[in-house]
């Protein structure tokens, strides 16, 4: 997914740059005017108004401020090797091991008594093997018998292969949380008390569902007015400029690694060729295209514009999001074209869902 974000990103600055050149000198407001009028003429409007739809509205529990409070202990968490008791599932034991296939020791099975921290059941070594170290003690001295997996690739001459691992358990990891306290607290974080400090953490959670919440609602209604709409035809010529500075962008990014396109979309972003890949940004065009025209025929139908104040605080909006104070630097990011469409955009999403029809969970119940 992280990969796919990437690609996004670079396709997202792509197309301010792409569609909208050649505006020329004329102010911010213009250029949103030519740009709606262009646009909105690619579709027929369906219902976009009254729309009902599934309201996500997330509501603030003691379990997730539990589990940030979780989150600082294990922080500040200390670790003990004890030498006494019995290993189970879920502890993180240091053992020395030595595997030998048919009495033969084989490479890399052999810890060198420099101990291993394993975490039993975490699946880091083969089947089998962390279960038999479950009910041991401490200082126990047994075997493990495991057998590789037939597509073993570490050292294919294992594949299959029945092996025999004499275990030593050396002591039990047990971890030590720090005491929940008014004193801890104040200590660690900037709040003076346990009930300070969860209240900080309900506030914060409440303020990030809320942008959290609004983002999907709105993507959840855009959705349902982009399937009412009819596309009549897309600008192909804008599409394929688009398609192919994607692409050129990426290519960079291939010449950056010393390798060729089709080899870092393969190595870098998992697609099986260059194909494939071109079919995926082809893809994401297209659906880009989409929500741009049927903005565009909302802001056209409602007579819905941004003034060149609007545009310049959304720059700034965006200038504070990255901590930049310099707008070389956004200009690095977003062209004056992106801000301008992205403006528009927010109007428009506000206005469908002033105009929508929310049912929450209980609603829908």
């Amino acid at each position: 997914m992280k990969k796919m974000r990437k690609i996004s990103s670079i396709l997202i600055v792509t197309m301010g740059l792409t569609l909208l050149s050649g505006c020329g000198k004329a102010n911010s407001q213009k250029k949103l005017d030519k740009m709606i009028d262009k646009y909105s003429a690619y579709c027929t409007l369906g219902d976009y108004k009254g729309i009902e739809y599934n309201a996500v509205s997330t509501e603030i529990t003691d379990e997730m401020i539990n589990q940030q409070v979780d989150g600082l202990l294990s922080s500040y968490a200390t670790t003990n090797n004890i030498t006494s008791g019995t290993a189970k599932l879920g502890d993180t034991v240091n053992i020395d091991f030595v595997g030998s296939v048919d009495g033969v020791e084989f490479e890399g099975g052999n810890s060198g008594g420099a101990g291993y921290d394993l975490t039993l059941g975490s699946g880091t070594f083969i089947d089998d093997f962390e279960d038999q170290i479950v009910g041991h003690k401490v200082g126990d001295v047994f075997d493990v018998n495991a057998t590789f997996p037939d597509d073993y690739t570490p050292n294919p001459d294992l594949a299959g292969a029945d092996a025999v691992f004499e275990v030593t358990l050396n002591s039990i990891q047990e971890v030590v949380y720090p005491e929940y306290t008014d004193e801890f607290v104040a200590s660690y974080t900037d709040a003076s008390s346990i009930a300070e400090y969860e209240q900080q953490i309900r506030d914060n959670l409440t303020e990030s569902y809320k942008t959290s919440d609004e983002s999907t609602n709105k993507s959840t209604l855009i959705t349902a007015v982009i399937d009412n709409a009819t596309i009549n035809e897309y600008p192909t010529q804008d599409m394929e400029k688009l398609i192919d500075s994607t692409i050129k962008d990426v290519e960079q990014y291939a010449q950056n690694y010393n390798t060729d396109l089709a080899t870092y979309v393969t190595v870098y972003y998992g697609f099986s060729d260059e194909e494939e890949f071109r079919e995926y940004i082809s893809n994401m065009v297209e659906s880009y295209m989409k929500e741009k025209i049927v903005i565009c025929a909302i802001a056209k139908a409602e007579g819905i514009t941004a003034t060149d104040d609007e545009i310049k605080a959304k720059k700034q909006e965006l200038m504070d999001s990255y901590g930049i104070t310099d707008e070389d630097d956004l200009n690095d990011m977003y062209n004056e074209d992106d801000i301008i469409f992205y403006t528009l955009e927010e109007k428009v999403t506000d206005f469908l869902i002033e105009n929508a029809v929310p049912a929450t969970a209980t609603d829908a119940e």
